[in-house]
């Protein structure tokens, strides 16, 4: 499914379920298609790079916010050869113990926040690659960023845990303690880049 951006507004081209034919498949040259993707992938590293994340690794950018949560987007490759990918996000507390962090999380796809649906972005060639990045990179500043800056609000962060029942991490945001001992061990067992850039200042 190819994501394409118009002048006004995100168009969907496509059927997530017919993401391509035998016959469509048999015509990719897959080596040339992840060379595509790396090539192209460094729109998106560049700008995510800019704005305070780290690459970690293979297809994954971090960032720590002002909140002590870990901001992540993710790449994933649709494992069947049709050499498209999808984009995830999510923030995860750095201050839960290593056990949990990852039950403690936020989160979804980049198309399901964009338009509701699950979108899978391009990479058969050099064309369809350069717009795929171009466009994930637009649709990260414009959605996934202020999607991440709402939950820097403590009072928004606890209101919208309520909301969904995470009662493990709402009692880590209030009685946590020894917060940067836990967080540097996190940093230490997950191995997070040492220096995690802050989200820049608004």
């Amino acid at each position: 499914m190819r994501f394409f951006q118009s002048k006004s507004r995100f168009q969907i081209k496509g059927d997530r379920n017919h993401l391509r034919s035998e016959e469509e498949l048999a015509l990719i040259d897959k080596n040339a298609a992840d060379e595509a993707f790396k090539k192209y992938k460094k729109i998106l590293d560049e700008y995510l790079i800019s704005n305070g994340f780290a690459k970690y690794k293979t297809n994954a950018y971090v960032r720590r916010n002002h909140a002590d949560l870990l901001e992540q987007i993710d790449l994933q490759k649709e494992r069947y050869g049709s050499k498209t990918f999808t984009v995830n996000y999510s923030i995860m507390p750095l201050y839960a113990p290593y056990d949990h962090i990852y039950n403690t999380n936020l989160g979804d796809r980049l198309g399901t926040l964009v338009c509701g649906k699950d979108v899978w972005w391009d990479y058969a060639d050099d064309q369809a690659a350069e717009i795929s990045f171009q466009n994930v990179t637009d649709a990260i500043g414009r959605f996934v960023f202020p999607w991440f800056e709402k939950y820097e609000n403590e009072d928004f962060l606890k209101e919208e845990l309520s909301k969904r029942k995470k009662v493990r991490w709402l009692d880590l945001l209030e009685h946590c303690t020894d917060r940067e001992v836990v967080i540097a061990e996190n940093i230490e067992k997950l191995k997070l880049p040492k220096k995690i850039g802050k989200a820049v200042e608004r």
